[in-house]
């Protein structure tokens, strides 16, 4: 039960803050930008191929290199990881600072996702990857074929987060 709690949390609460950044970081560049925020247009590829596979780089590999080097996995992740995913997006955000921004706060988002719901001693990275996999995945699917329910699905994953977060809470005492 512990496994499919922080499971069903971490993805719950990847899923909702990677939505919450990109809204917010889209607002930003409406509002204070005469470039527009231009996202990738992903397909199923990207909610199933890429994403996935962007998580495994970026959370798993460039942090546990840097954990052998004796980085903590938040600072190597944080500072390290989600730069370069930012830069990775470069070409796909067509140089929009805004848009580099939302990559590199989601990075770093899904990095915390990561910590927070994996194994300490010693530290390994189930279930909080997988939750980080599955948010990014959702994510991708969403602004593809739902954009323009992106604030609602939000803050209904966001609540939904919360409620799992008091019910296992509860059940674990």
């Amino acid at each position: 039960m512990e496994y499919a709690g922080k499971l069903i949390r971490g993805y719950l609460l990847s899923y909702s803050g990677l939505l919450a950044v990109s809204l917010i970081f889209s607002y930003l560049a409406n509002n204070y930008s005469s470039t527009p925020f231009i996202t990738e247009s992903p397909t199923l590829f990207h909610g199933l191929i890429v994403a996935p596979s962007e998580e495994m780089f970026f959370r798993y590999f460039v942090p546990l290199l840097l954990m052998y080097f004796g980085f903590p996995y938040l600072l190597g992740s944080c500072m390290v990881a989600a730069p370069l995913f930012a830069a990775a997006h470069y070409w796909a955000y067509n140089n929009n600072i805004y848009a580099m921004l939302s990559a590199f706060t989601a990075g770093c988002w899904n990095s915390m996702i990561v910590y927070k719901y994996s194994g300490r001693e010693p530290f390994n990275f189930s279930p909080g990857l997988l939750c980080a996999m599955l948010g990014h995945a959702s994510y991708n699917l969403t602004v593809t074929y739902m954009a323009d329910r992106m604030l609602e699905i939000s803050v209904i994953t966001a609540l939904l987060w919360a409620l799992f977060e008091i019910y296992f809470r509860r059940v674990e005492e």
